[in-house]
């Protein structure tokens, strides 16, 4: 098996990082249909529907980290229930990582013709189908008093992984209709908060068919409970399954999990204990495997060896530091950069790409390259989306309006919050340009007032530093547009003017 992706993909706003992840995500895990995909007419809409599909199958988890996400979010902690007499309790559920790696174990795939075996040992049918949802079994009937008859039977996979993840026995797929029962032998810990008080007739670890039937349906998600007595076609899936990781603990399919703006919380806390299996020779299988004891389930765990890790990481929102030596050991990094050739060279008589290289030569000389401006913002498609939705297609200069459109409502506020409302700065970078012997502005002056600025002190900022208001006659949704005007000065920006 190769190793798993661990890399963490960083760089400024609206240069690709989330559709990079995702195209990581369907190499890490399915590296062959990964390059025939790259082999099709259209590889972007072959990847895009590959990956959809594997988001689909569970493979690929996608999560956004932010600053209050915590451990108990990501991996396991006690979350709010409703009990069974209508009083509120607290169980432990788990988090999206937690689930992944569990489900990592058991996405091994049954193989068409497989026999299945029951509890005792016995014949349960065999696969005779399989899709993406799931499985095809072909069951006969095992009562003395029915004829022989095989039914073929839906397994969904989600039913299963949902079971697996939970780590219960296959026989909650046929709880028997009465008695009672030892709830250990159907993977319910009798101290677990879902667990009713014993009524007549019940032990402290015993309870009759009808209150186990309950909450096996409440922790599964089925919509009733008589799906846990005709359901011995689903369990013996799952005793498949538990075979092939016992067998096998390898067997299980590859799966990544992508966190989009990584740097949003603080990963170290997010990962907690877990951290130290995040290394590749620390995960199952491996010659220094580890465990960690988790704080809330009071249970053993490890990564399996097959779950990649695709991180996003905005470098404008916090800077590299941010991440500690720990967490940056255990990943590799790879820097996203702007793309201008990306960009329309010519767009309404101009070059948004020659502005795009413009603008970021100039924020990387006063603030370095992680904050420069990403392709995404003047891409061709993005541009043509503003034009239809502003409804100014049928404007003769409809494009030079989409291109002020974006400057008015994306590059100036964006470099306002990178250099904190300096507003000398900002007209220096993209706010003034020189069209021969015109300078051209985007601001209004702002107005006068020789006597108010006599009463400041002599060592005050000069006002040019302070916020300025847009002209009027670059909006281009008012009367007052000019887009000659708008011409010349995008032109002479372009050409460093």
């Amino acid at each position: 098996m190769p190793n798993p992706t661990m890399k963490i993909l960083y760089g400024p706003p609206g240069t690709g990082k989330t559709w990079q992840a995702a195209r990581e995500a369907v190499k890490a895990i399915e590296p062959a249909r990964y390059d025939l995909a790259q082999q099709e007419a259209d590889p972007a809409e072959a990847l895009r529907k590959l990956h959809e599909s594997l988001v689909a199958e569970g493979r690929i988890l996608w999560v956004t980290f932010h600053p209050s996400y915590s451990y108990e979010d990501f991996v396991e902690g006690y979350r709010p229930i409703v009990d069974e007499t209508g009083q509120l309790a607290y169980r432990v559920v788990d988090g999206p990582f937690k689930s992944l790696c569990l489900r990592a174990r058991f996405e091994a795939d049954l193989q068409i013709g497989e026999q299945l075996k029951n509890g005792s040992g016995g014949d349960a049918g065999k696969v005779v189908g399989k899709d993406a949802g799931g499985w095809v079994v072909q069951v006969k009937s095992d009562r003395e008093d029915k004829v022989a008859i095989s039914t073929d039977k839906y397994v969904p996979r989600f039913v299963v992984n949902r079971i697996l993840d939970l780590g219960l026995p296959p026989q909650i797929c046929s709880i028997p209709g009465t008695g009672r029962f030892e709830l250990e032998n159907y993977g319910i810990d009798p101290e677990d908060n879902d667990v009713p008080e014993p009524e007549d007739g019940d032990t402290p670890t015993t309870r009759k068919a009808s209150v186990l039937k309950r909450i096996i349906a409440r922790r599964t998600g089925v919509l009733s409970t008589s799906d846990l007595t005709n359901a011995a076609h689903i369990g013996s899936v799952i005793r498949r399954l538990y075979e092939l990781q016992a067998n096998d603990p390898g067997a299980g399919g590859a799966v990544a999990l992508v966190i989009d703006e990584i740097n949003r919380a603080e990963p170290s806390r997010v990962f907690g204990e877990l951290l130290t299996l995040l290394e590749i020779d620390k995960r199952e299988g491996k010659p220094e495997a580890k465990q960690i004891w988790l704080p809330y389930s009071k249970k053993l765990f490890s990564v399996p060896a097959n779950v990649s890790i695709i991180g996003t990481m905005n470098t404008v929102d916090r800077s590299l530091t941010a991440l500690d030596f720990a967490m940056r050991r255990r990943f590799e990094f790879a820097h996203v950069p702007a793309q201008p050739e990306l960009v329309p060279d010519a767009y309404g008589g101009v070059s948004p790409r020659a502005l795009l290289w413009r603008i970021n030569n100039r924020v990387s000389m006063l603030l370095g390259s992680g904050y420069e401006f990403g392709h995404a913002f003047l891409m061709q498609e993005k541009l043509e989306a503003i034009r239809s939705s502003m409804s100014w297609a049928e404007e003769p200069d409809s494009q030079l309006r989409v291109l002020a459109h974006v400057m008015r409502a994306n590059i100036l506020p964006t470099l306002a919050e990178y250099f904190h409302d300096d507003w000398s700065k900002i007209r220096a970078i993209a706010g003034e340009s020189r069209d021969g012997v015109d300078v051209i502005s985007l601001f209004e002056s702002p107005p006068q007032d020789p006597q108010f600025m006599s009463r400041l002190p002599d060592d005050y900022e000069s006002f040019e530093a302070k916020s300025l208001t847009f002209s009027y006659w670059w909006d281009p949704s008012s009367a007052g547009w000019d887009g000659a005007r708008f011409h010349r000065f995008f032109g002479a920006l372009a050409a460093g003017n």
